[in-house]
């Protein structure tokens, strides 16, 4: 049995392909840990997956509320872009003592390279889809 990490974009678009993925993963036995926001907890859960939420203020397609209320609300993704070691960071802290023989995640996922290597994923493995 394997455990498998999978790193989502929290948008159906990325979510729902590889949640069919997951969860014939599951049937056949893996362990699966799922990263999105939590609007998508629910359908992770249901498959049997671990679900891990992003810090709400880091879901990369939501605005977001800024201490300075002169500025404009920035974008999560464009807050993901301009403070990647927050994004990172929070998954690693909640990934701590954790092990994973390899990592799911589309091709557009920011930064999936970066968490597969500090977590010493030996196999990464992405997904393509239509």
């Amino acid at each position: 049995m394997s455990k498998v990490l999978f790193l989502s974009d929290p948008s159906q678009v990325d979510v729902n392909p590889i949640l069919g993925m997951a969860n014939e993963m599951i049937s056949r036995g893996e362990q699966v840990t799922f990263f999105s926001s939590d609007e998508f907890k629910a359908p992770i859960e249901q498959i049997g997956a671990d679900f891990k939420a992003y810090n709400q203020e880091l879901n990369i397609f939501q605005a977001q509320e800024t201490r300075n209320e002169e500025e404009p609300p920035k974008s999560g993704l464009i807050s993901a872009l301009l403070e990647p070691m927050k994004f990172i960071d929070d998954i690693l802290v909640q990934l701590r003592g954790l092990k994973f023989d390899y990592a799911v995640f589309s091709p557009s996922y920011p930064y999936a390279n970066i968490i597969t290597q500090l977590l010493d994923i030996p196999k990464t493995k992405q997904v393509a889809y239509h």
